[in-house]
């Protein structure tokens, strides 16, 4: 009999947990965005989470927690409960150049989180101020290579991904520049405009608006075809730098150990709803290219960029102490 008494309550706990678990979800998502509000990354975030609200049937509310280039984010992510109810947009820099630049991170990017999907790619691009005597990048080159460290290159902050692919266009450019690190993207490109310094390679997303109304030059794309809507943009293999190949990658995350059940249905949303033109073409508003995939696909990308950059970082000595 107690035998039997142990067996019944066993199987009503295993329904009871196999019967929330295919209700999820019964409340709202959180989805927690690891860079500053009203930001390129920000729209496309609640963009993505509007669509993937509207197929799991309730409300996805965006919360942005900036900081450390979107490792606070992320960590609070790792720390939070493994129900399907805390999400993360997580970008390149937390997941792949922070292990290498911080001495103190957090958390395992490759152990700590549950991969769910790729999301958005946005390459770089490298810009200078419209009234630049730098037409070109063979222009840039010229100058740079006759006076080394006379020419600035800002970037968003120390170990950020601007830092680091500058690091990398030196590195196969052969040139030197002084890196000048500001406190994020919008007040490097305040004083590339104002003169202050002399280049800039941000992210598509923060400058190509600027390069549309004529505010920017834009002399070099780190991708391997033209973008759209900057056809006139030539590439990095273009200026003969096919090395010189970014992009800010960025996709969703969870806590580890997520039910394997809840976690297909995040994803089965978030891949219909990143196929979805309305989702592609306000991404490509905001300088992004739609990049839907898997679990697998997505941690894959991060351990081979992780593979990539990393001798890239450790060569350059960037640190963030």
């Amino acid at each position: 009999m107690l035998r039997l008494m142990k067996y019944t309550m066993s199987l009503a706990t295993l329904l009871a947990v196999g019967s929330a678990q295919a209700a999820f979800p019964e409340k709202p998502v959180v989805l927690i965005v690891p860079f500053a509000a009203g930001g390129p990354a920000d729209v496309m975030a609640r963009t993505l989470a509007k669509s993937m609200g509207t197929r799991l049937g309730q409300t996805i509310v965006v919360e942005n927690r900036p900081g450390a280039g979107g490792v606070v984010g992320i960590s609070s992510v790792a720390r939070a409960q493994a129900d399907g109810y805390t999400l993360g947009m997580a970008g390149t820099g937390a997941m792949v150049y922070a292990p290498f630049i911080s001495p103190k991170m957090p958390f395992d990017p490759l152990k700590d989180v549950t991969y769910l999907t790729t999301m958005v790619r946005t390459p770089n691009l490298l810009v200078v101020n419209a009234g630049s005597p730098m037409k070109s990048v063979a222009d840039l080159l010229a100058s740079a290579k006759r006076e080394p460290d006379k020419f600035t290159v800002a970037s968003a902050g120390v170990g950020s991904s601007t830092h680091v692919v500058g690091a990398l266009f030196q590195r196969e450019a052969a040139v030197r520049l002084r890196h000048i690190p500001y406190k994020g993207g919008a007040p490097a490109v305040q004083d590339l405009m104002g003169g202050q310094v002399d280049m800039f390679i941000a992210e598509v997303p923060a400058v190509a608006h600027l390069i549309k109304s004529g505010k920017l030059r834009g002399l070099m794309v780190t991708d391997t075809k033209r973008l759209p809507a900057l056809p006139d943009v030539p590439t990095a293999a273009e200026v003969g730098l096919p090395k010189v190949i970014a992009s800010g990658a960025y996709g969703i995350v969870a806590p580890r150990g997520l039910p394997d059940d809840v976690a297909r249905k995040i994803v089965d949303a978030a891949t219909a709803a990143l196929r979805s033109p309305e989702v592609v073409e306000k991404f490509a508003e905001q300088g992004g290219i739609a990049q839907p995939g898997g679990p697998d696909a997505y941690r894959a990308q991060v351990k081979a960029e992780q593979d990539r950059w990393g001798p890239i970082i450790k060569a350059a000595g960037i640190t963030s102490e």
